[in-house]
């Protein structure tokens, strides 16, 4: 009877043997099939640390995207100014060019008329808005930091034309000033803009190293589990087979 007993306990062994090796395998299939190094509480403490990573990462893609969205606002406000600024020449050259004694007063008057309606073409784009926003008009807040840092931006200068040489000269040196103005923001927001991808880029980097999957060393653990499980279930069946065997010749 000793044998028998010997028989059972070494099936119980390799039984066990077997269920740790196929719940090893299993913990290997579920960290290979989610790329999650956490599963079947691996690592809890990683799994948190790129949690957070990550969602710093995508905080920092979102104001990216926002300071994407600062630069196309700030070359509409561009391409608004250079608009103004051809009409405020024009102005300029019909200014000179009514000062000619040689024109009649019908020619003058036309002139006096084209001036009226550069001047409202002018003020009228010196109005537009983009979603609701001035272009001009206002300065305009933009995040550029993931602690809700905002910088202003924008030209914050309307720019009225007005009839006259004079007046020309001066709504040119503003218009000048409102380009730089938009030209300083839109690097200053490119500059951010960039930052912030680097920032994203390096907080997913991090987060993958932390918290995924070492796939080399799972598919090893489950190459690994598999042997162990297949020699574990042929001890089983031998021992089976011995105690069956002693049963037999003890009948």
């Amino acid at each position: 009877m000793t044998s028998v007993s010997n028989a059972s306990v070494g099936a119980f062994l390799a039984g066990n043997s077997a269920a740790k090796a196929r719940h090893g395998m299993t913990e290997a299939i579920a960290r290979l099939s989610t790329g999650v190094r956490a599963m079947y509480g691996g690592d809890a403490g990683g799994a948190s640390a790129a949690m957070q990573l990550r969602a710093e990462g995508r905080s920092a893609m979102m104001a990216a995207r926002g300071a994407e969205d600062g630069i196309s606002f700030l070359h509409s406000g561009e391409a608004a100014l250079l608009e103004i600024a051809a009409l405020n020449t024009r102005i300029r050259e019909l200014a000179i060019q009514g000062l000619n004694d040689t024109m009649s007063t019908a020619d003058k008057a036309a002139i006096t008329a084209e001036v009226a309606e550069v001047v409202l073409a002018g003020n009228n784009i010196d109005t537009a808005a983009l979603n609701g926003t001035a272009l001009l008009t206002a300065a305009i807040s933009f995040v550029i930091d993931l602690d809700g840092t905002t910088d202003e931006l924008g030209a914050a200068a309307g720019i009225t034309l007005a009839a006259g040489r004079a007046a020309a000269d001066t709504q040119m040196a503003a218009i000048t000033l409102a380009m730089g103005k938009m030209a300083a923001g839109i690097s200053a927001l490119r500059g951010h803009q960039a930052n912030l991808y680097a920032l994203a880029a390096n907080s997913e980097a991090a987060a993958s190293r932390i918290g995924d999957t070492d796939f080399a060393r799972e598919s090893a653990n489950l190459a690994k589990n598999s042997i162990l499980n297949q020699s574990a279930m042929a001890m089983v069946a031998q021992a089976n087979q011995a105690g069956a065997s002693v049963l037999a010749v003890l009948q």
